[in-house]
């Protein structure tokens, strides 16, 4: 859990999963899920132990949750190079970021007023 405890296994899908980062609410976990060849991004529920893929590209990489918890950022490539993309945890919602410049390892910051 979040607040620690004994280690245990949690995946069972895929080749590799990789990055974690976990929902503010604590009930799941968005990866970077590797099967076929492809990084895709998922989000584990920790219930149930089942990974849902959000993401779709061949190299999409370093999930992180929205404050709020319903929607992930993460990296990919795009066809210019590397770009930013959200999408909703219902996986509904998907969006493109398209910027110059590299990038790696999104993050969410506070609103600064």
């Amino acid at each position: 859990s979040a607040e620690g405890g004994d280690a245990r296994r949690l995946t069972f899908q895929g080749r590799q999963n990789l990055r974690a980062s976990y929902s503010p609410d604590g009930r799941s976990l968005a990866l970077v899920n590797l099967d076929g060849g492809r990084y895709r991004v998922g989000l584990l529920d920790l219930a149930s132990g089942d990974i849902r893929l959000l993401s779709d590209g061949r190299l999409d990489e370093s999930p992180s949750f929205a404050p709020g918890g319903a929607v992930v950022i993460y990296a990919t490539q795009g066809p210019r190079g590397a770009e930013l993309a959200t999408v909703s945890v219902d996986g509904r919602v998907r969006q493109s970021l398209r910027q110059t410049g590299d990038v790696r390892e999104p993050a969410w910051s506070p609103l600064v007023r």
